[in-house]
């Protein structure tokens, strides 16, 4: 009787070096310098995702003053100075805030590669600043619940009508997102580092080049 062994599974994406696992190591995750330093590297924005928040406005600006080449001019810029320094600033991101080396990729399909990391990075760039920002915001409005939350609410509200209820339910609700926010936050910076190592990079952790 033949029996084929199952392929294995692929194993399951490691948790970031030097990260405690576990229960404890979630409860210890907002509180450690690694976890911070993965918070302000998400908070800085991948160079094409800071350069189209910025200079929305002035592009929005010219298309209302009837100037509209103006604004595809200043796309035009953009992606001129996203395509030659994008890959450098990234690199710099990495290595200024996480040590990761993200190393250097040469060969053919450069073009493709760049390209299709200048999409994926504006996507994980802004998931990763949007996920910082949302567990700042709620942690800071939420934990602060029991300082200037006690006042009357209506029947439907959450944990109402009693202000107590309202109060406890809000302020558990921001010591959950305290605690596993950073967990979400730390795998998405490693996500923006695996995406810019694929395809910009060497391809292998600590790489310098390829």
């Amino acid at each position: 009787m033949d029996r084929t062994a199952n392929p294995p599974s692929p194993p399951a994406p490691p948790a970031p070096a030097g990260e405690p696992a576990g229960l404890r190591g979630l409860l210890r995750l907002p509180f450690r310098r690694q976890t911070w330093q993965h918070v302000l590297y998400c908070l800085l924005l991948p160079l094409a995702l800071g350069l189209v928040m910025v200079l929305q406005y002035p592009m929005k600006s010219a298309a209302g003053h009837g100037y509209e080449p103006v604004g595809s001019l200043i796309l035009l810029l953009v992606l001129v100075v996203v395509a030659v320094f994008g890959p450098g600033f990234e690199r710099v991101r990495a290595r200024f805030w996480l040590g990761e080396e993200i190393g250097r990729r040469t060969g053919d399909r450069r073009f493709v590669r760049h390209a299709a990391f200048f999409v994926l990075n504006m996507l994980t760039g802004a998931l990763g600043f949007a996920a910082v920002a949302g567990w700042l915001l709620v942690s800071a409005r939420n934990l602060t619940y029991p300082i200037w939350g006690w006042r009357p609410y209506p029947d439907p509200a959450w944990g109402g009508p009693h202000p107590f209820g309202v109060v406890a339910l809000h302020f558990a609700a921001g010591v959950v997102t305290f605690l596993v926010g950073p967990w979400v936050i730390v795998r998405l910076a490693q996500v923006q580092i695996r995406v810019a190592r694929g395809l910009i990079g060497s391809g292998q952790a600590g790489a310098p080049g390829a």
